[in-house]
């Protein structure tokens, strides 16, 4: 009997007796597949899932008929229990389901619904020959703050949105250009415009809220201005194009910008890539993508922490020039077979992270790049095949990931901190670690199955075998990533 009481003492489920709020908020963490799973937990469960405010369907599949239904008795469930509805998220993939689109909608406004994302799922990014027209109702709705449309007809100015807070356009057909200024939307706090086949031009200017745009375009886009002092975060997709990127891009007037994520492919040059950091001197993330025409990037940015330049595959940068203080995250991913000389000022010597993929470079010149920072914390190497012999004297480092560099042969680390080294290879390079983390049994070692016995990995690191299993964790298959 007293083993049983204490069994069920220990067995007590507490997430179930929190408030029924507080557990919709842990529901909401979780992806719809994994929702779902709770109903079968217990009775009470059910209720939660029955009763969570977020409604994602996606279909049909199979029957149109039955995957109809399944919308409807979802709907109706929340109007006739008056439960409210948070989100609703529907994607499907059949133009026959149209007509029911505009009754799935009022019920969900109906319900005081909050975010609403209309997903017509094309593949291959090929457009639907017959685009959803948006039903009145929706630009009168009163609780409607986010709205995601994909693959839509607008044929209503976009004045009509003015309510939002949050508005995301892909490969939706838009019928004016945007010329947005002043308090034309005083919410918006996030815009996202993607693909859309016939916008040209975008001019936004001193729109208070908004702080995040998210934009990729196509060939035919000629203009894009904006001067928001209140933008934060600018992403930029500009995968081709016939004019030069001063020609059509100037977000000058974002001078209060702290990321800017840019993937402009054949537009931007080195000259006019130094103009634009220039007056971002609050830039904190950088990334840089596919920028073809870059041959030497120079990067003095005072406030930037985290850098990444990667997938320059198909260009020609050959040298990257960096002094800012106060960088913590350097992450580069260089083109193989192809070397970027990296030169490091002096004052960059509060690097933390550094990610370093295909980075074609010899022995002198990685080491040369290492001891330029003395607080180094985490490593990691992925496919630097000219790399033959790794010594690494940091004695903050914590964090050693070493991937597919084929003709590494020996790795040397003497730090006193090193509590992980993951190796991912067919090759076992020789391994040597110093005394002290020997002594103190904090290394965790991760490898791929079969490329170390336990005999092998005791040789290498000087320990007998019957001492590994007290610091060393072994065989866990694949690459964790950076």
């Amino acid at each position: 009997m007293k083993r049983s009481r204490r069994k069920n003492v220990g067995g007590v489920d507490r997430i179930s007796d929190l408030p029924e709020s507080i557990i919709h908020q842990i529901m909401s963490f979780l992806p719809a597949k994994e929702v779902a799973r709770t109903s079968v937990l217990s009775k009470k469960w059910y209720h939660f899932k029955a009763s969570y405010p977020v409604l994602e369907l996606k279909g049909p599949f199979g029957d149109r008929n039955k995957f109809r239904q399944v919308v409807y008795d979802s709907l109706r469930h929340f109007s006739q229990n008056k439960l409210r509805l948070v989100a609703f998220c529907i994607e499907f993939f059949s133009d026959s389901l149209y007509s029911d689109l505009d009754s799935w909608i009022g019920l969900a406004l109906e319900n005081g619904v909050k975010r609403l994302d209309l997903c017509r799922e094309c593949k291959f990014d090929i457009l639907p020959k017959q685009l959803f027209t948006l039903p009145q109702p929706l630009f009168s709705s009163n609780t409607l703050t986010v709205l995601k449309l994909t693959s839509c007809s607008l044929d209503q100015p976009l004045s009509i949105f003015n309510c939002f807070r949050e508005l995301s356009f892909n490969y939706c057909f838009i019928k004016d250009p945007i010329v947005w200024k002043d308090d034309d939307f005083p919410f918006l706090e996030r815009l996202v415009l993607c693909r859309c086949p016939n916008l040209t031009s975008v001019q936004i200017s001193n729109l208070r809220r908004l702080h995040t745009i998210d934009v990729d375009f196509g060939f035919s886009f000629s203009q894009l201005v904006v001067t928001s002092p209140s933008i934060q975060s600018f992403t930029i997709n500009l995968s081709s194009s016939r004019h030069r990127w001063s020609e059509i891009i100037n977000i000058d007037g974002c001078d209060h910008l702290k990321s800017l994520f840019l993937k402009t492919s054949f537009t931007i040059t080195d000259r006019e890539l130094h103009s634009l950091l220039s007056k971002l001197t609050l830039l904190e993330v950088l990334f840089l993508s596919t920028c073809c025409q870059l041959n030497k990037i120079k990067i003095s940015s005072p406030c930037l922490k985290t850098l990444q330049i990667s997938d320059m595959k198909f260009g020609r940068l050959s040298i990257i020039e960096i002094a800012t203080p106060n960088l913590k995250n350097f992450i580069y991913n260089g083109a193989r077979k192809k070397p970027c000389r990296i030169k490091v000022a002096e004052c960059c010597c509060n690097l933390e992270t550094l990610v370093l993929c295909d980075y074609f470079a010899t022995q002198r010149t990685f080491h040369n790049l290492i001891s330029k920072f003395p607080l180094l914390e985490n490593l990691w190497m992925v496919e630097c095949d000219k790399l033959g012999r790794l010594k690494l004297l940091n004695p903050q480092l914590k964090r050693l990931h070493v991937a597919k560099c084929c003709n590494l042969k020996a790795v040397t680390v003497d730090g006193p901190n090193l509590i992980e080294f993951c190796h991912i290879g067919l090759d076992a390079p020789k391994i040597t670690v110093s005394d002290f983390v020997k002594a103190s049994g904090g290394l965790r070692f991760e490898c791929e199955p079969s490329t170390y016995s336990s005999s092998r990995l005791g040789e290498l690191l000087g320990l007998k075998s019957e001492h590994l299993t007290s610091w060393v964790i072994g065989h866990v298959p694949g690459w964790r990533g950076c």
